[in-house]
């Protein structure tokens, strides 16, 4: 038996392997890039379902925008919580754009100011 014929049938096993290795690696690395930028979407919708599907947070969301002194408690509480979920997820957006998580379509959005 040629021990130097199976010591490069060896080496070329272990380099194979470590090819599959990386090719696996980058695929993961690619869904989970993948996810995160989904999942930044669905947190903008989800927020925003919950104006369309609930009446009295539409309503406070609306006089809140417009004229925030004018709420009273509970409703002042209840848009002031609804605010600061915002802030969080365009905070969470900001940090995951910073990395390069977020597609940049999206952030153009958030970026750019609404024309009034």
């Amino acid at each position: 038996m040629n021990w130097e014929a199976i010591s490069a049938i060896g080496q070329l096993v272990g380099a194979l392997a470590v090819v599959v290795s990386l090719i696996y690696v980058t695929r993961e690395i690619r869904s989970n890039a993948l996810s995160a930028r989904l999942a930044s979407v669905c947190t903008i919708n989800r927020w925003l379902g919950q104006l369309a599907t609930n009446p009295h947070l539409a309503d406070v969301w609306h006089r809140g925008i417009r004229d925030c002194e004018s709420l009273k408690e509970p409703d002042r509480e209840t848009f002031n919580g609804f605010i600061l979920q915002l802030f969080h997820i365009f905070n969470e957006m900001y940090y995951e754009q910073l990395e390069g998580h977020l597609d940049s379509r999206l952030w153009r959005e958030i970026e750019t100011p609404c024309a009034a």
